[in-house]
């Protein structure tokens, strides 16, 4: 199975001033004693200053009053809130680039100045002691975690999008030290998993994916990224079960198969949902789980009117795959009956009736094929098959000569086809803006250009779109990619002409 690794977009950094006071029902007491008194006015000045020179020696001043002799003052909740503030500041002043670690001596502290000081644990433990102390008082400590998390968590990102692994790796663990409770820990595992996917690291990966799951949201604005997730999870959970064996192997995939399955109900338009849904019930034929594959399928051939022709195709597939090719051909059918002008089901159904010997049925699906994708030689050779197979079963002399030399032509025709048409994506918004992407390959011998002029059709084969793709100077034996969008009234499917 193919490995996924998710794009990881870019979040903006937090932009907080820290409290001073407590938010909402969060009561600290941040003047008394006296010590505290001196510390917010430290870093009241410390915000009204402008030379960096000074602002550093305030931030040194407020940490030294609060840290010299920590056991006389007796306000453990507010020393600590206070602390954060001035430490937080420390880092909101070095700039875009994040700097964690420092002499303890640069932040003003007395004890050790040669120390390392190492912000994620430092904030950690700062807010910690509030929260424990304050219950209450989580949503203000949250902010002061928050204002340093998004900027590490982007740090994080933007290394693994240089492709520096090790450094997401660090980085992402030091946002989620700094903020285990922030609503972007889900984006944190996600570099964690994708970090040690690309490193080779499939259950390191894997129990990165599971934590980011755990932390997302259940809501309805949270399924597509759920969806995502366990899209990815289950890919990677397929991959690594695959190289066990036995009972651990089943198990394995067992769970991939959820996966997929939680995958596409979470998301069922969504992108990857129709590959979920073949994945799940092919990963549960993997798994020896015959009986759900079975209880799948018999749904299926019993009420095709219950599933959505794209299902019903997916299925076919699958089934097809396993050689179980009557049951194939009557899902394709069904799906066809919806969407009668979908190619890769056709040209599937085509191969279908290949295998079962019955070139009666063939023949249309082939014929259809041709109209809808005409510059394939690999749908002349599906013309050249039916003759193949009207030959192998006729017992007159005269008609087996005339199956053969039909065949023959057809694959002669085939092979001088100028060009190879391949559409690999074709979705359509909601808006009813369809995409059609895909290629073109020289089979020439000479350079060439192409204009494809693709029509969007209806359920019922009406045109209700078109959009004109070209492809110039396609090198022999070489191809040249083309895309293009055009608007329909609920199109289904395409077909093209060669101008």
């Amino acid at each position: 199975m193919i490995g996924v690794r998710t794009a990881l977009a870019t979040f903006a950094a937090a932009s907080l001033a820290g409290p001073l006071t407590a938010q909402g029902t969060c009561e600290i007491e941040v003047r008394k004693p006296f010590q505290l008194t001196s510390a917010v006015l430290y870093i009241q000045k410390h915000d009204q200053q402008m030379n960096d020179g000074d602002r550093a020696k305030l931030l040194q001043q407020a940490v030294k009053v609060l840290t010299d002799n920590p056991e006389r003052i007796k306000n453990e909740a507010g020393r600590n809130f206070l602390l954060g503030g001035a430490f937080v500041r420390w880092f909101q002043d070095q700039g875009a680039r994040p700097v964690l670690r420092a002499k303890r001596g640069d932040l003003g502290f007395s004890e050790n100045p040669e120390g390392e000081f190492f912000l994620p644990t430092a904030l950690d433990e700062a807010m910690g002691a509030v929260e424990r102390e304050r219950p209450a008082c989580a949503d203000s400590t949250m902010r002061y975690r928050n204002a340093v998390f998004s900027k590490v968590l982007n740090t994080a990102i933007a290394y693994y999008n240089a492709k520096q692994f090790d450094p997401a790796i660090e980085y992402a663990n030091y946002a989620l030290l700094i903020n285990p409770r922030s609503n972007l820990v889900g984006s944190a595992y996600q570099v964690l998993a994708n970090s040690a996917q690309a490193k080779g690291d499939l259950p390191g990966a894997i129990a990165s994916w599971e934590k980011a799951i755990a932390r997302m949201g259940i809501d309805a604005a949270s399924a597509p990224g759920r969806a995502t997730a366990s899209f990815n999870l289950a890919i990677l959970t397929s991959e690594h079960a695959n190289k066990l064996e036995g009972a651990a192997r089943s198990a394995g995939l067992r769970r991939a198969a959820e996966l997929f399955k939680s995958a596409a109900e979470l998301a069922p338009e969504g992108p990857n949902a129709s590959t979920a849904r073949a994945a799940y019930a092919r990963t549960l034929q993997d798994a020896g789980d015959s009986v759900a594959v079975a209880g799948i399928y018999a749904d299926m051939l019993a009420t095709p009117s219950k599933y959505t022709a794209l299902q019903l195709f997916e299925a076919g597939v699958v089934l097809a795959n396993g050689k179980k090719f009557e049951d194939a051909a009557k899902l394709y059918e069904a799906g066809l009956e919806m969407n009668g002008y979908y190619r890769d089901a056709l040209f599937n159904l085509a191969n279908v009736y290949f295998a079962l010997r019955q070139p009666e049925k063939m023949a249309p699906a082939v014929e259809r094929l041709r109209a809808i994708d005409p510059m394939n030689p690999d749908v002349l050779k599906l013309a050249g098959a039916v003759w193949q197979e009207r030959g192998r079963q006729a017992t007159d002399p005269k008609a087996k000569k005339v199956a053969q030399d039909s065949t023959i032509a057809y694959i002669e025709k085939a092979g001088k086809v100028p060009a190879r048409v391949v559409v690999n994506q074709f979705s359509v918004g909601r808006d009813g803006k369809a995409t059609i992407a895909g290629s073109v390959e020289n089979l020439g011998a000479a350079e060439a250009s192409y204009t494809l002029v693709f029509e969007l059709v209806d359920k019922s084969g009406g045109v209700v779109g078109a959009v004109t793709v070209s492809a110039e100077g396609v090198q022999p034996k070489a191809a040249k990619d083309f895309s293009g969008q055009a608007t329909g009234a609920a199109p289904v499917a395409w077909r093209y002409t060669v101008r």
